[in-house]
């Protein structure tokens, strides 16, 4: 019923579109009964709806009446009684496209699919050449998954008109339905060949392709020498808002990044980094954002690619973006919005002295708040830094509340794990160092754990090689987490590319701790490692055992497209 409605309002509005505009600037025949019937309606009084919708038609508002009691009569489960009054205007009008189409969706509400056939056979037999007809009906047969008879419907449709570029976005989505994804990127690709504003309905039509057809979509989307401008430009457009939706904002922000640059543009790339951001593609929305900057030279768009820069962990970019923000900025804005983020970038970079420094410079302009609220920043660059006694005392400036994120990491390097949960989970953002911490703390299932704090001291230092060690020692003294620090350790080492390390890890995990909940994880990545090596069949072997050992594993998709890729390339590394 919802998926009826749907389709309706969209019928509606669409015949709303061809209402004369020169009639809309004065009141119509029938324009106050359906203003009384659509209040009806909404208010969910159908039956009095249906009254006042047959008004309507009388008084001569055709169109809005009878799409009026097409809804009215499905909410109420009553599609056949509109039948007898579509016979009788359709008498009147034979060639109305509108009652055509309500008709045949009406037949095909109620099941007479032979009836529809014939509806649409007599409507098509006026204009043989008329699209209307043919769309329609492959609509409404599609959306039964007639995917077929939608085929035949079109074919006929293409004979009839002399070309098949007209009914391009119809075959693009039949062929979505029927799952053939190259051709139905062929078609869309057609389609925005004479309308390149279709890029935003080709990537919703497309974005269910699975992963081992997207290859086939993204060579069709590619455009080739000689492709017009603004095709070129809805292609890329097209491709980008599917690897986004695919999860790959990187390769969305590669599609749109060669764009000419141009005020439009510059907004695109607004628009993108708005959607990736909310994607969590937080860096590809740092290069759209400093891509728009360069166009319109607005220092709002630096700020925000700092903004966006920081949360991605890009504290150099943070930092570079927010000294270009402050140039053009007044004094007052770049106080507040600009100075903490360079600050904030520079305690992320472990140079606590230039942070003084420049908080220093700002004198007067910054409020006791911010000194107070800046000044943790500190006590992190210091922690970064490794000046330990530093970080305290910048922490005991800034309040040194005991529910405070850097006091919580602080505990937490003395190994107090009850104080370091009570100031960890205090962080507004939760960033992957703070979801990491308050995994490990409810896993350890203890108050104190002395051994672990120069594990996470060395993470924070930035010194990997330390820290995946301590994290695998202190594994042996701590059972009850002992799986989550291996392959804490082992992400640690990869990170850093010690692969060997990572794969020697990754194998203890899945032999030593098979039903921990990191084994699938590291089943995986152990797979993966092989696959890198050109292993193909210890890394198939892999991948079967995390689908056979672990069915219920969330990770158990990943482990079947890989296997998948393997199959459909077996000549690949």
């Amino acid at each position: 019923m919802r998926g009826r409605r749907a389709i309706l309002h969209a019928v509606i509005a669409a015949a709303a579109a061809i209402v004369p505009s020169a009639a809309r600037g004065q009141a119509q025949p029938g324009e106050m009964a359906v203003r009384r019937a659509l209040d009806l309606e909404n208010a969910g009084k159908y039956r009095e709806a249906v009254t006042a919708y047959r008004a309507a038609v009388a008084q001569g508002a055709v169109v809005q009446g009878v799409l009026g009691l097409e809804r009215a009569f499905s909410s109420l489960g009553q599609e056949d009684s509109l039948l007898p009054t579509l016979d009788v205007l359709l008498r009147a009008t034979p060639r109305d496209p509108i009652l055509r189409g309500a008709l045949l969706r009406t037949l095909r509400a109620v099941g007479r699919d032979d009836a529809a056939r014939r509806a649409f056979e007599e409507w098509r037999a006026l204009n043989p050449r008329d699209a209307a007809p043919y769309r329609e009906y492959a609509r409404l047969l599609l959306t039964d998954r007639r995917t077929a008879l939608a085929d035949s419907v079109l074919t006929q449709a293409v004979a009839a008109s002399g070309g098949a570029r007209e009914f391009a976005t119809d075959f693009a989505d039949l062929y979505a339905t029927m799952g053939r994804w190259d051709a139905a990127a062929l078609a869309w690709r057609d389609a925005m060949t004479d309308a390149p504003y279709l890029d935003q309905s080709a990537s919703y039509s497309l974005m269910g392709a699975p992963a081992a057809a997207r290859d086939g979509v993204r060579q069709a989307l590619t455009a080739v020498p000689g492709t017009a401008p603004a095709v070129a430009a809805a292609l890329d457009r097209t491709r980008a808002w599917l690897e986004l939706r695919w999860g790959s904002p990187s390769a969305a922000w590669r599609a749109l990044s060669g764009l000419p640059p141009s005020d439009s543009t510059a907004q695109l790339w607004v628009d993108f980094a708005d959607e990736a951001a909310h994607l969590g593609g937080v860096r590809a929305a740092r290069d759209a954002l400093e891509a728009a900057y360069r166009v319109r030279r607005d220092p709002t768009l630096a700020l925000r690619a700092a903004n966006a820069a920081l949360s991605g962990g890009d504290a150099d970019g943070a930092l570079r973006l927010a000294t270009l923000a402050s140039a053009g900025l007044d004094s007052a804005r770049a106080t507040v919005e600009a100075m903490p983020l360079r600050v904030r970038a520079l305690a992320e970079l472990g140079r606590p002295r230039e942070a003084e420094q420049l908080l220093a410079a700002y004198g007067a302009r910054v409020t006791p708040a911010q000194r107070r609220q800046l000044a943790r920043a500190l006590a992190w660059g210091w922690i970064r830094a490794g000046d330990i006694a530093r970080a305290r005392a910048a922490a005991e400036q800034g309040g040194g509340e005991d529910e405070d994120v850097v006091s919580g990491w602080l505990a937490l390097f003395d190994g107090d794990l009850e104080a370091a949960r009570s100031g960890l989970r205090t962080a507004e953002e939760k960033s992957p160092e703070v979801v990491t911490a308050l995994a490990f703390i409810s896993r350890a299932n203890r108050a104190h754990a002395p051994g672990i704090g120069g594990a996470f001291l060395a993470l924070a230092r930035g010194d990997s090689s330390r820290a995946s060690l301590a994290f695998e020692q202190a594994a042996d003294s701590m059972p009850e987490a002992a799986s989550f620090l291996l392959a804490l350790a082992a992400r640690v080492a990869h990170a850093r590319g010690d692969e060997v390390r990572a794969l020697t890890l990754w194998t203890r995990l899945v032999e030593r701790h098979p039903t921990s909940p990191e084994a699938p994880e590291a089943d995986l990545e152990w797979a993966r490692a092989l696959q890198r090596r050109g292993d193909r069949d210890g890394a198939r072997a892999r991948f079967e055992h995390l689908i056979l050992t672990w069915p219920d594993s969330a990770l158990v998709p990943q482990a079947r497209e890989a296997l998948e890729r393997m199959r459909l390339a077996p000549d690949s590394p």
